[in-house]
């Protein structure tokens, strides 16, 4: 679960989930992201999840489901990636 919740900081960003969270030191966010000694803590999870409520699956079971809304960052960039097919291929 913790290499999940990093995955999905490095995907998001430090910056932009300082903007978006409670946890408003970009610093932590990016301490989450790189630093494997440190321990992520409950309130980085909770703060994410408030913010990203989409990831909440993927972080806790390693699962997605396109149909209610959950996501992992690999889904989302294959989605992203055949959108843009569709639109060049016009």
């Amino acid at each position: 679960m913790e290499e999940r919740l990093r995955e999905v900081v490095r995907y998001i960003g430090p910056s932009a989930l300082a903007k978006k969270t409670g946890i408003t030191e970009r610093r932590r966010w990016q301490t989450v992201a790189t630093d494997t000694r440190t321990k992520t803590r409950l309130e980085d999870f909770a703060e994410l999840i408030k913010a990203y409520p989409e990831y909440e699956l993927y972080i806790v079971h390693g699962k997605v489901d396109p149909a209610r809304g959950q996501i992992s960052p690999g889904y989302d960039e294959a989605d992203r990636n055949l959108e843009r097919r569709s639109t060049g291929s016009r």
